[in-house]
């Protein structure tokens, strides 16, 4: 039926004690012990570190656990719950307390299975004696709490593992684990003696008790979950997922899901087995009651009817009026022996005196009971017969029937009454009836017959004997579960009695329909335990093999995969891991076959790579190809390949047994060998391949034979030759082909060395001719090559120096500059050796994929023209000296020519001309002597010059001459613009300004001049951009030399003496600067000119700052 609940505050107030185990009991607990210990050493993984807040943790957790297991609870009752026998009091069911797991369900989710475990075993102990009453619940509930924490801290991948993960989840799935324990518990604690007794205890009860752990699993598992999503971290919700067992190993994948299919399946027969067998048991037992009572209770009738006929002929005898007492017992005795049913006869009066009897009797047996007496009133008042029931005469005897007979008189007066017994146990036609109420005993039941008073007329226990029946009873046959003294389940069949308002009732325990059902289920459950059993031991044996071999594949796979391919992998069996095994040897094989092939390609490539020598390359090409079984292997090179110079070079290498044996097949296949790339001959014999094949010199049986091209150019070929026909397989072919690709690179590497060596050769006589010193570095700015006059002139030793630095073999820093990858290529420089001798070193990097790889310098011998350009220099400045006086004294006289009197208009233009012509050379011989300063070495006025002020002063100073073209003139300085520089300050802007008035100059009308300055790492560059005429790439090459005027027609019509940029280069030059320029002939040009912001210390005597030059045009 439906259970039935009671709402509890405190578990407590229930009677407690315990149903301790029998020795099986004892047993089962020793394996429960077991289990937990195994239980925590596979736990040991899903524990945390221990920490300080732990304890207080675990203290909480322990107060809850306590309070949760003793206050606030549901007793839920189910119809089938039965008391424990021996205990006078009926069980309230079984105790849900709300709170009750979820103290270590929170610890086995957050402090680890230990933890669990010990909170667990705690409330199984508080739950104990005041629910469950065995000592099984306190490892039944420590194991559960280590199974959950297991459950949700395991990090396993697939989607049993994830749900097992949720608490809600693992809280349910306890609960049939609870049922197994909880059953397993009662069973081994309860007192019956007897195990279906036990087993229908443990049966009946478990129901309850499942729905009580169920509601309180449920409760701890919502309330958990909510608590795992809110803190993840505390429950290991955010560790990596790791492969479960089952993805780890196939055996085990295979095992456990074919063993839960078997165990479902067995547990689903062996339930159905037992459910079977279980009805077919009630059957059989209702059958037999029912058949055993309706015996009775249909032979019952008969009994009394033939006891009220034969008494009425009895009593039909007019000899019963006689006074004679020893003649009526006489006649009773007669009546008695007629029929033999009655065993003790009466014959009384209506005073209830005893007139005559048979046998003779002891007073105690004499006496009248009540109900005779009562009877023999009724009698008199006309009632000719009457049945009663009295007790036995012996005590544990059954009881008695008495009939009581009107012997029939005409004279109404003298009334007698024949009173007959009879006894039950040994009346002829109630034996059968009392012998089929005792064949319950065979079941261990009872079998009783009751009156319409509810007495107990026979009981197969002697001592209920005329006891009052106390259980329930029906007007109609029908089945009762009852209870019996002993606290036991009994089934109770009630069966009335036709015409009589007496009963048969049979009593039979209800561990009778257990026992009965284990006697059925037990064959067949033994053999379902059985091909199980079987079943699981095929299946893991089959596995096993199935694994081993598998395992030995994979073995052997990692094996190869090691490389180790020594070892025959022996397969012997024909199924599919037999073809999976033989392909792995067929692999293996093909593997090693293969590695070898790649072996000897490396041993041939490598050979390629150390060495450009004809011999040494092709040999190992040759012999890895006769290791095919090739009896002679060639390599014939096309003569256009080898160098004129190099014509005695040999063009055939060859590996053969015997020598030239096959060497006049070398010119027809060198002839077929062109019109297809491949020619492959397994068997000559059959097809020559179009070869004219000689009859009288030998042949081979087999050959193979491979152009050698790379990069579409003909380089030889490779041909092998065999004695036996040779079917040649894809394998062989593949392997010939790239080997012959390994000779096609060997022979054009070769060739590519041979032409290098030629043009080195060439190069290095044409540079140990050349007079000029030559140096090249390479990208890390060491020394690779210098040619015979570079070792003269600057003193190294290119054999010894190779691949050194060149800042440790050259002392000159202006050529280990130059010659520095990392620095910006410059102008050429001059190179003042120790011996006095100068040099114009010219540098030019060496640009490999769009990057620097090194440098060539040229130095060419200049001592001869450095020595003319000082001469020049100082008659330049002698001249100039000279001339300034006749100058001063020319300009004098013109102006004063007009002081004398007037001047005509062509006189007044004949003196402007000559005033001009004067500044003009003035001007020039003002530069001219500013160059030499400035080329002599004079010292620098360096001190802080504001950068500003020097640009506004040559804007300035140029403004009106941009106004006069029309130029749109600006200036622009960058952020970043440092406000002082370190130079000399005139100098400086005789730099800028010359820089800006060539700009102007240069620049048509109404275009645009633009003056910007910005700080450039440690620097200040000028930038003066114009949009003029541009110059050509010939005239940057030198633009900034003295004297130097472009040749473009624009350039020529603007004066100048060709000493302004010569100028500005000398200053750049003397700050430790540079100066360049873009330009786009037609566009513009823009000039940089790059200024140090700090000069460097003690610098050399000063220029007299009193000295000032005028700028002058290009």
């Amino acid at each position: 039926g439906l259970a039935m609940t009671r709402f509890i505050s405190v578990l407590f107030f229930s009677i407690p004690f315990i149903n301790w185990p029998s020795l099986l009991g004892w047993i089962f607990f020793a394996a429960l012990c077991l289990a937990a210990i195994w239980l925590y050493m596979k736990s040991k993984g899903f524990q945390p570190i221990w920490e300080r807040h732990s304890w207080l943790q675990f203290g909480g957790l322990l107060l809850l656990t306590v309070l949760g297991n003793l206050l606030i609870g549901i007793y839920v009752k189910t119809a089938s719950i039965m008391s424990w026998p021996g205990i006078p009091i009926e069980s309230p069911g079984a105790t849900l307390m709300v709170f009750g797991a979820l103290g270590w369900i929170i610890a086995a989710g957050t402090l680890g299975p230990l933890p669990a475990f010990l909170l667990g075993a705690l409330a199984g102990l508080l739950r104990a004696p005041f629910d469950t009453h065995t000592i099984f619940t306190t490892l039944e509930f420590g194991i559960l709490a280590m199974l959950f924490s297991m459950s949700v801290r395991q990090r396993y991948r697939t989607f049993v593992y994830k749900a097992l993960r949720q608490p809600i989840i693992a809280s349910l799935a306890l609960v049939p684990i609870f049922s197994i324990l909880f059953l397993l518990g009662v069973f081994f604690s309860a007192s019956h003696p007897e195990i279906t007794a036990r087993l229908d205890f443990a049966i009946n009860n478990t129901g309850s008790a499942t729905l009580a752990i169920a509601g309180e699993l449920l409760i701890a598992g919502i309330i958990a979950q909510i608590l795992a999503i809110i803190s993840p971290d505390a429950w290991m919700r955010n560790q990596a997922l790791k492969p479960s067992p089952s993805e780890r190993r196939i055996e085990t994948r295979f095992l456990v899901g074919m063993s839960t299919f078997i165990i479902l399946l067995l547990l689903s027969l062996l339930i159905g087995d037992w459910l079977v067998a279980g009805q077919a048991a009630r059957r059989m037992l209702d059958d037999r009651l029912q058949n055993t009572a309706q015996i009775a209770a249909e032979s019952i009738p008969f009994f009394l009817e033939t006891g009220q006929n034969l008494g009425v002929q009895l009593a039909n005898d007019p000899a019963f009026f006689s006074n004679d007492s020893e003649e009526l017992a006489t006649l009773l005795n007669e009546k008695i022996r007629l029929v033999p049913y009655f065993n003790q006869l009466f014959v009384v009066d209506a005073t209830e005196n005893i007139l005559g009897e048979y046998p003779p009797s002891t007073e105690y047996s004499r006496q009248l009971y009540p109900e005779e007496k009562t009877g023999i009133i009724l009698a008199i008042s006309g009632i000719p017969t009457q049945i009663y029931t009295i007790p036995p005469l012996m005590i544990d005897d059954s009881a008695r029937v008495t009939f009581l007979f009107t012997i029939p008189n005409e004279d109404p007066t003298l009334s007698r009454i024949l009173i007959g017994r009879t006894d039950l146990n040994t009346n002829p036609i109630t034996r059968p009836i009392l012998n089929n109420l005792d064949s319950m005993k065979s079941i261990d039941g009872q079998g009783m017959l009751i009156d319409e008073n509810k007495y107990i007329l026979y009981h197969s226990d002697n001592h209920q004997i005329m006891s009052l029946y106390e259980g329930e009873s029906s007007r109609e046959a029908n089945f009762f579960d009852g209870t019996s003294s002993t606290g036991t389940r009994e089934l109770v069949f009630y069966q009335p009695v036709l015409g009589r308002s007496w009963a048969v009732i049979l009593k039979v325990p209800a561990s009778q329909v257990q026992q009965l059902a284990l006697k059925i289920a037990a064959p067949l459950s033994a053999l379902i335990l059985l091909i199980t059993l079987i079943a699981l031991v095929v299946l893991r044996v089959g596995l096993r093999i199935i694994s081993q071999s598998l395992e030995s594949l994979a073995s052997e796979a990692g094996r190869i995969s090691q490389g180790k391919l020594d070892r025959t992998l022996e397969i012997s069996s024909t199924d599919e891991v037999g073809q999976l095994g033989r392909a792995f040897e067929q692999m293996r094989i093909s593997l090693k076959d293969r590695l070898e092939e790649l072996n000897r390609l490396l041993v041939v490539s490598r050979s390629i790579a150390s060495s450009l020598e004809m011999q040494d390359i092709f040999q190992p090409v040759l012999e890895a190809i006769q290791s095919t079984g090739a009896d002679t292997v060639q390599v014939v090179l096309s003569p256009e390949i080898i160098p004129n110079s190099m014509e005695d070079m040999p063009t055939r290498f060859a590996i053969e047994n015997t020598k030239g044996e096959y060497a006049h097949l070398d010119a027809e296949i060198f002839e077929a060998i062109h019109s297809q790339d491949r020619l492959i001959l397994p068997n000559l014999s059959r097809t020559s391949g179009g070869l004219q094949l000689s009859e009288i010199r030998p042949n081979p049986a087999a050959l193979i034979a491979l152009a050698l091209r790379n990069e579409k150019r003909f380089y030889g070929i490779l041909w092998a030759a065999y004695n036996k026909p040779k079917p040649f397989t894809e394998a062989d072919i593949r392997f010939i082909t790239t080997l012959g690709g390994q000779a096609a690179l060997a022979a054009a590497n070769a060739h590519l060395f041979l032409s290098v060596e030629v043009g080195r050769q060439q190069l290095e006589s044409i540079l140990d001719s050349t007079s000029d010193p030559i140096l090249v570095t390479d990208h890390k700015d060491r020394l690779l090559l210098a040619n015979p006059a570079a070792w003269k002139v600057l003193g190294i030793n290119a054999k010894e120096n190779k691949l050194i630095a060149i800042n440790e073999i050259l002392d000159q820093p202006e050529l280990v500059e130059l010659l520095k990858v990392s620095v910006p290529v410059k102008d050429p420089a001059e190179i003042t050796l120790k011996n006095g001798k100068t040099f114009l070193a010219t540098a030019s990097s060496v640009i490999a994929e769009g990057q620097p790889i090194g440098r060539v310098c040229i130095l060419r011998d200049v001592t001869h023209f450095k020595e003319l350009d000082t001469l020049k220099s100082e008659f330049v400045s002698t001249v100039s000296h000279d001339l300034r006086s006749p100058l001063t004294l020319m300009r004098g006289y013109a102006t004063m020519m007009e002081m004398a009197g007037d001047l005509n208009n062509q006189q007044q233009g004949y003196v402007r001309k000559i005033i001009s012509g004067v500044e003009n050379m003035s001007r020039l011989i003002n530069n001219l002597l500013d160059l030499g300063r400035i080329e002599l070495g004079v010292g620098l006025e360096v001190e802080k010059v504001p950068v500003l002020d020097i640009l506004d002063r040559v804007v300035s100073a140029l403004q009106l001459k941009a106004s006069q073209k029309e130029i749109d003139f600006s200036l622009e300085t960058a952020p970043n613009l440092p406000p002082l520089i370190e130079a000399d300050k005139d100098l400086l802007h005789q730099a800028v300004y010359n820089l800006v008035e060539n700009a102007l100059k240069y620049t048509p009308d109404k275009k645009s001049v633009k003056v910007s300055a910005y700080a450039a790492k440690e620097n200040i560059i000028f930038e003066i951009q114009d949009s003029g005429i541009g110059i050509s790439e010939e005239a940057k090459e030198h633009l900034f030399e003295k004297f130097f005027r472009s040749s473009q027609r624009e350039a020529r019509t603007q004066q100048g003496t060709g000493l302004g940029l010569a100028i500005v280069r000398s200053i750049a030059e003397r700050h430790d600067g540079r100066i360049w320029v873009e330009s786009e002939e037609g566009v513009g040009s823009t000039f940089y000119l790059q200024i140090p912001i700090m000069q460097p210390e003690n610098p050399e005597k000063k220029i007299n700052s009193s000295e000032k030059t005028i700028p002058v045009s290009r």
